[in-house]
């Protein structure tokens, strides 16, 4: 693989002074630097730091962007894709992260391609379900050996390793309330901000520990899991109850949960979803009804979800790998899903 040069012309101490620091340019330097209050601060940063990453947040949405700000804060080369309007707003004033743990603008490089990119050390894969396949036409690419791809979505199907190759993929959950305010504009609203990821096949490796590495340098909250498939199971149990429901009745969880009706089809999607799980012998998730009901009295009010998000403005709806899904793994395994194929009836209009 032909390395990266430096810019033609760049005097030779310039040079130098990028190496010292672990990145491809001085014109790199520059553009981090703008995050410090003076150069002192990015010089110490740097020489403390045990190696800059490169990595590319596919889907700067709410949880990408989340991400890739923290990263972005900590003197990785971050690069952002996006589109529409909301890649207009940050390449014209960068992107702003307010978050209860600290606003930031983010002045990095945002994009809709990575067509003249050399290859990624980190890739993180924030897109909606239905986008996965051309996430993955985007990075495929650009992996190398060791690249590390951080895959955080909604559904439980092997899309992204089935396209890619499973043993660069590290699927992950996000424990995290956060969304694109407007364009331009992430908000971090809550949750604990923590992420759980592992191996697909129960193991854990160098790339697990090596992202484990990276995200604590920046601050983010991380735990590696022996068993990720189960954690990715558990939250879409809940996404199917949460998301679901609050796009089907356009209520946030109070509403569903203050009347008789919409608190039992609540119950019943839930229901029907873990009885998928355990046929499909992901875990025997014993009292899993119970506690996702608790889960959700436990959740202010007004709480929705990114579906309803999406349902309220216009956008397209993943239900096909949420609620959708309940209904053809029901199908396949002879279980009856009714709360989920009247979701999924409603929605799929919409995806």
């Amino acid at each position: 693989m032909q390395k990266e040069r430096c810019p033609k012309g760049m005097p030779s101490a310039e040079n130098a002074e990028a190496k010292k620091y672990k990145v491809r340019s001085t014109k790199v330097l520059s553009t981090n630097m703008l995050k410090y209050s003076n150069r002192q601060e990015f010089v110490t940063l740097y020489q403390t730091k045990k190696n800059v990453m490169r990595i590319a947040i596919i889907g700067s949405g709410g949880v990408g962007g989340y991400l890739g700000a923290k990263l972005w804060k900590a003197g990785n080369e971050v690069v952002f894709v996006a589109r529409g309007s909301h890649l207009s707003a940050m390449k014209q004033n960068g992107m702003k992260l307010e978050s209860p743990e600290g606003d930031m603008i983010v002045r990095a490089t945002f994009t809709d391609n990575l067509n003249d990119s050399l290859p990624f050390d980190i890739f993180i894969i924030a897109v909606k379900s239905f986008d996965t396949i051309s996430a993955a036409q985007i990075v495929k690419p650009l992996v190398k050996n060791d690249t590390v791809i951080f895959t955080v979505q909604n559904g439980v199907d092997d899309v992204l390793a089935e396209s890619i190759g499973k043993k660069c993929v590290i699927p992950g959950v996000a424990y995290i309330f956060s969304m694109i305010a407007s364009p331009g504009v992430i908000r971090h609203e809550g949750g604990t901000g923590k992420f759980k990821f592992g191996e697909i096949d129960g193991s854990i490796g160098e790339r697990c520990f090596k992202l484990r590495e990276v995200f604590h340098e920046a601050g983010i909250k991380c735990e590696i899991m022996e068993n990720i498939r189960r954690s990715l199971w558990e939250k879409w149990i809940f996404i199917c109850g949460l998301g679901g429901m609050t796009a089907h009745t356009r209520k946030p969880i109070g509403g569903i949960l203050s009347d008789a009706a919409t608190k039992s089809m609540l119950y019943g999607v839930i229901q029907e979803a873990t009885m998928i799980a355990r046929a499909k012998r992901i875990d025997p998730f014993t009292g899993m009804e119970e506690k996702t009901m608790a889960h959700f009295d436990r959740l202010p009010y007004r709480s929705t979800s990114s579906m309803y998000y999406d349902i309220t403005n216009g956008k397209r709806v993943e239900v096909e790998a949420i609620n959708g899904a309940v209904v053809r793994f029901g199908r396949g395994l002879n279980i009856d899903t009714p709360a989920n194929e009247k979701i999924y009836d409603s929605l799929k209009r919409y995806a």
